[in-house]
């Protein structure tokens, strides 16, 4: 239902008239006045929604889709405009490109910025939102879109954002040892904003209620002035900028998880170490050089050494370290084990000691191979 038509070569906003200019158009229209709707040339009528919006409606079969639109559409879409227009934004409704390519709902400008607001309250694609906010971008125009149910459909949206969180190395942070996956849930306008940088805001059309990640509730007409002084722009590339270091500090941190958690299986789970070096010494014991006196110090250095990495590992993963958290999660028994991805300084933390782990692992092989020699025969 357009809020625009043309009436004796004039474009009218039906909003902007004053109640009696208003009354005179209908009583005009009544005498026989062509009424053109503005997006499609067909013919029009007049009239007042149920909430007092005035706008126009086309004639039966007009085939145009702006006849389509629902009263919540109409009403949120001036809504809009009388926002952008009470920010002293120059402002027009169902607006046109040159080529008639689009028509958008709401078009403001002011000091060379160009904003274009599309309320969508029908279903979507992601494919036919791509190519829509495109057309815009192409022109250097600021483009954004308040979804409805947009919770219901975000799932739509979920696999652009999967796809960029998994990164060009097709690693998702999930598959990451004591990455917590909640690291990287946000909400459905980041799921749009960060994989395509298409700006959108969840729209509940029933309430003419906006919701992002943060709020739950929007006021409308607040937004719009977040969106005009350029505050939602910043707010949704905050959010990227976040999700870019987290991504990255993953990649960072990956190799030295994966490696600390085959180092929990080796010391902690299945006492590796522990179960090598006891065969190790058993078959020197039984051998010809159980009495070296040097090999005989090396096996209580083991020992000692596979006491010291155990206690080293579980230093780490102590909440004292501040490398490692332990947090409970739904219908798990117990709390698993997270790493603190920042500060940025715990992965240098997290690298330094798997190196230190992996130079005492390398002395490790080397003491047991010197050990199994001494236990050879013809070693006596």
């Amino acid at each position: 239902m357009p809020l625009k038509a043309v009436v004796d070569g004039e474009t009218v906003i039906a909003p902007d008239l004053s109640d009696e200019e208003w009354a005179g158009l209908q009583l005009r229209h009544k005498k026989g006045l062509t009424v053109t709707m503005a997006c499609c040339g067909a013919p029009g009528h007049l009239r007042t929604s149920g909430k007092g919006t005035r706008h126009f409606y086309h004639a039966p079969d007009s085939g145009c889709r702006y006849a389509e639109e629902s009263k919540e559409h109409l009403e949120i879409k001036y809504k809009i405009y009388q926002t952008c227009q009470s920010e002293n934004w120059e402002t027009s409704v169902e607006f046109p490109s040159p080529d008639r390519a689009w028509i958008s709902d709401v078009y403001a400008v002011r000091d060379g910025r160009k904003v274009v607001f599309e309320v969508q309250v029908s279903a979507i694609t992601p494919e036919e939102l791509e190519e829509r906010d495109r057309k815009y971008r192409v022109l250097g125009i600021e483009s954004y879109w308040l979804l409805d149910n947009f919770l219901g459909k975000s799932r739509d949206f979920t696999a652009w954002y999967d796809s960029f969180l998994a990164g060009e190395d097709g690693r998702s942070p999930a598959s990451v040892p004591y990455i917590d996956p909640s690291l990287f849930s946000t909400g459905p306008e980041n799921h749009i904003f960060i994989p395509r940088g298409i700006r959108s805001v969840g729209l509940s059309a029933k309430s003419r209620t906006l919701f992002t990640t943060n709020n739950p509730s929007l006021s409308l007409p607040v937004w719009v002035r977040e969106v005009l002084k350029g505050n939602y722009q910043r707010y949704l590339e905050a959010g990227a900028d976040a999700f870019h270091r987290k991504r990255q500090l993953v990649t960072l941190a990956a190799p030295a998880l994966i490696r600390f958690r085959e180092f929990y299986e080796t010391i902690i789970r299945h006492g590796t170490y522990q179960e090598r070096a006891g065969r190790a010494e058993r078959r020197f014991r039984a051998g010809p050089s159980r009495d070296d006196p040097a090999l005989q110090k090396m096996v209580r250095t083991l020992s000692a050494e596979i006491d010291w990495v155990g206690k080293e590992y579980r230093s780490y993963v102590s909440e004292s370290s501040g490398l490692f958290t332990w947090k409970k999660v739904a219908a798990q028994d117990r709390p698993l084990l997270y790493f603190r991805l920042e500060p940025a300084s715990n992965v240098k933390k997290i690298q330094d000691g798997v190196a230190t782990m992996d130079r005492w692992e390398a002395s490790f092989e080397d003491a047991l191979r010197t050990l199994e020699r001494g236990s050879s025969p013809g070693n006596g």
